[in-house]
């Protein structure tokens, strides 16, 4: 039996009824926005699917049995839960457990991870690659006691190392979602846009609408539900993620749409990323939140529309790898 422990949790605290981000960024507002709404990097949508849902699809294919995904206001109410999570799966008789903080990219062969830990007899294992540690493990449960602190444990181990070869992208700041966006695009790592590919080089996911007299020019990605007006044209690696709507004669152009955004008539949006009213210029490092309603916006959506989004569909706790019911989570 094989089970896996996923942590998703924003490395955020408020103090004084501000969030303030852990780390420094060159790119805090678009960071910290995401942080209010307790969405981590790793749970905006990539070309139409989130890091977080694609792992969920990994630990699938790699034959696990179960996934917890653990998403609470901090990293030290997370590692707690996980630590009773780890423990319940060594009741239940799993033989390897993958704890992982969910706050990268990695192209990784599970399979391969497992059967390198199972090969080499050690109780922890962990994933690198050329910058370092990443944070990935994989544990053989019968070596954690009852009341150990897992973060610490799993820290002060001299754990085997498993060198990640492929792809990775550590997702620190908001730029590496863009760039993300664009490896995929361009077949630079496993990630793949949802829906099909309408004609070489452009995606379109289920339910988008683009107008007859709208261009869009390869490689592109249109997201589900999206809406691409009259005269508009999006080029150069730009991805319009789901329910987003691009309105008349406008030009998105080397950019990122996140979810649920609106962008208005007759704009030229270059090397940018835009998450409802906040917009983040690529270029010169700028974030800006535009008041105008009238420019760019978040979208309204339905519930219904949302939970379908969610990263989170598969729900909460220790659960099979299937799909929740509507509104888990």
């Amino acid at each position: 039996m094989q089970s896996a422990i996923v942590i998703v949790a924003p490395e955020i605290r408020e103090e004084e009824g501000s969030i303030v981000a852990s780390e420094a960024s060159s790119e805090p507002s678009l960071a910290v926005t995401r942080a209010r709404h307790r969405t981590p990097l790793v749970c905006a949508e990539v070309l139409g699917r989130s890091v977080v849902a694609r792992l969920v699809d990994e630990f699938r294919r790699a034959g696990f049995d179960s996934a917890t995904p653990i998403d609470r206001r901090s990293l030290d109410q997370a590692w707690g839960v996980a630590a009773e999570q780890l423990l319940t799966s060594k009741d239940s008789g799993a033989k390897a457990i993958v704890v992982l903080q969910a706050n990268a990219y990695i192209d990784l062969d599970l399979k391969h991870a497992l059967q390198f830990h199972r090969e080499h007899g050690q109780v922890v294992t962990r994933a690198f690659d050329q910058e370092g540690p990443l944070d990935l493990w994989v544990v053989d449960p019968s070596g954690i006691q009852e009341g150990t602190d897992i973060l610490s444990a799993l820290s002060a181990a001299s754990p085997h190392r498993y060198w990640v070869r492929g792809y990775v992208n550590r997702l620190k700041a908001p730029a590496d979602l863009r760039r993300l966006a664009v490896d995929g695009l361009t077949s630079r790592c496993r990630l793949r846009p949802q829906g099909s590919e309408s004609r070489p080089g452009v995606w379109v996911d289920e339910g988008a609408q683009v107008h007859r007299d709208a261009r869009i020019v390869a490689p592109a990605f249109i997201g589900a539900g999206a809406r691409i007006s009259e005269q508009c044209l999006i080029t150069r690696c730009s991805s319009i993620e789901s329910n987003c709507h691009i309105d008349y004669g406008t030009v998105v152009e080397d950019s990122s749409i996140l979810s649920n955004s609106y962008v208005g008539i007759g704009l030229d949006l270059s090397h940018s990323l835009v998450d409802g009213s906040h917009l983040l210029n690529l270029e010169r490092g700028v974030t800006l939140e535009i008041a105008d309603p009238c420019v760019i916006r978040q979208n309204r959506v339905s519930r219904q529309e949302k939970n379908l989004q969610s990263p989170f569909a598969f729900g909460f706790g220790s659960v099979p790898l299937a799909r929740a019911e509507e509104g888990s989570g």
